[in-house]
Order: C-alpha cells, then structure tokens, then sequence
C-alpha cells in the first residue's frame, strides 16, 4: 500500500502537542499499546523508544503500527508499517527533538539528564509510514 499525504487539517492537528497511542502486536498477535510522545516528520510519525523495548522487539516480528491521537472529540488515527532505525545517536538527538517539543527547551534538557540518570541513553527511532488514515481531522 503506498504511503498517504496528509491534508492541512491532519497534519495541523498531528502538529499541535497531544500524547498518542501507540499500538503494535507481539509474535503471539496479542496487540500492545503504550502511550507515547511523538513529532512529525514529512508524512511519517516519529518515535523515540528505547532500544530494549517491547515496541521494537513486537516491530521487529511485525511492522504493522498504528498510532491514535486525539483531544475531547477530535482525532487522528493512522496506521502503516513502521521501520526501526537502531541508530543510537540519532535516536538520543530525536529523543531531545521531541522532549522539547513537549515540554520546552529548558524543562526537556532537565528530563534527558534524569532520563540519562535512569539508564535511557540507549534509544532508537521508530519511523511510521502512513498508509492509512481515519479521523475527524483527516
């Protein structure tokens, strides 16, 4: 299935700073969501996990994702295969894109140092191709 361009009303919407739902599905079709933060990037959403997560190990035997964001009766779900970028610095530099994203420049160097503390430096990107999407913002 070919990746999906975005209208202006979905992606101003995926644009604002709401928290998402990230769902993929383990080696036993059981489906896992987790709350997630993200930023956009072209026509993929962006996630940063970290590298022993279960999101990677399910994308790995599955790269079937789908992420819903929503706020009070607006939403966008897509859903596509996701690629994993086991690219550690990158995955450090896009954790910090999106840390600042949500919670500002100063507060997000705060959260990288206590998430560094915690042993979270260790982080890929998980990259998700839209291939479809449903919504009131679509």
């Amino acid at each position: 299935m070919p990746p999906v361009s975005l209208t202006t009303a979905a992606r101003a919407f995926l644009d604002e700073v709401h928290f998402g739902t990230l769902a993929t599905v383990n080696r036993q079709g059981i489906p896992s969501q987790v709350l997630v933060w993200y930023m956009l990037d072209g026509n993929d959403i962006l996630v940063s996990t970290p590298a022993a997560s279960y999101k990677v190990r399910n994308l790995r035997s599955n790269p079937w994702a789908s992420l819903s964001v929503s706020e009070g009766s607006q939403y966008v779900t897509v859903r596509g295969r996701a690629a994993i970028d086991e690219d550690a610095e990158r995955g450090v530099a896009l954790y910090r894109q999106i840390a600042t994203r949500y919670l500002g420049a100063e507060a997000g160097e705060r959260w990288l140092a206590q998430a560094s503390r915690r042993g979270a430096a260790g982080r890929f990107t998980l990259r998700l191709s839209i291939e479809h999407i449903i919504g009131t913002q679509r």
